[in-house]
């Protein structure tokens, strides 16, 4: 487990109870300039942060409640990262209302870099409210509070130049349906990057009927198709045109 000890030099409450702290690194490092991490001392707690000054190992994070201690300890893993492109013309970010704390240190960072970038906060919220508010003062006109739909979507992305890239931040059913609109649109997959919250179901597709069924535990090799009722072996194969793993007619 990497552990990251650090010292809080200042705190203070953003909304709600969102708070944010400049914090100086005793011990351990970030494994990058921006990501997401878990304090040790609270059950999944969600801390979210992005490199200050590097030489002088200060970063800032963004996490729920207030922190008692003047430490605050750490841990990250590295298959859950933030990885941000580096190679666009523009750059959209997709934000589902869900993953407020790792999007609030992304688009901190993103400020502090000469990137063209637009946010779109998924939000079911008609009114004003303090997070998108938040966002809004941050951004100006690179940012717009959207509700989801598909139709809303397609006319998004219809409308961007050659050279845009996507950065696609919530939970996996939501930014599974824009990655689909993308493509049909002509997006590649070098094109858009996912990163999914929560728990992602599988799809398994079948050699038989063609229709979809869920994927059973990962342990298991072997299902039946809930469309036809056929015997299916599992493989390990994923096709990213059906976003799905490919299901053989068991013998």
């Amino acid at each position: 487990m990497n552990i990251i000890k650090c010292e809080i030099l200042q705190e203070y409450k953003i909304f709600d109870s969102i708070y944010s702290a400049e914090v100086k690194v005793e011990q351990g490092a970030f494994p990058n300039e921006v990501g997401i991490s878990l304090a040790t001392n609270r059950l999944n707690s969600l801390v979210s942060y992005y490199v200050l000054s590097g030489k002088d190992r200060l970063f800032r994070l963004f996490y729920h409640s207030r922190h008692d201690s003047p430490f605050i300890e750490l841990t990250f893993n590295y298959d859950q990262q933030l990885l941000i492109p580096t190679s666009f013309k523009k750059l959209l970010l997709f934000i589902d209302k869900s993953c407020l704390i790792e999007s609030l240190a992304l688009i901190r960072y993103l400020t502090t870099k000469s990137f063209n970038c637009y946010v779109y906060f998924m939000t079911e919220m008609d009114r004003e409210d303090n997070k998108s508010l938040y966002f809004q003062d941050i951004l100006g006109e690179q940012f717009s509070k959207i509700s989801f739909s598909n139709d809303k979507i397609n006319q998004i992305l219809h409308s961007q130049e050659i050279g845009t890239r996507l950065f696609l931040l919530g939970k996996w059913s939501i930014v599974e349906d824009i990655e689909k609109v993308a493509k049909v649109i002509g997006f590649t997959d070098e094109e858009i990057d996912i990163h999914g919250v929560g728990e992602k179901i599988d799809h398994i597709f079948c050699a038989k009927c063609y229709q979809f069924s869920i994927k059973p535990d990962p342990l298991h090799d072997e299902t039946t198709c809930s469309h036809c009722q056929i015997k299916l072996d599992v493989s390990n194969h994923f096709s990213k045109r059906l976003n799905a793993y490919l299901g053989y007619i068991h013998v």
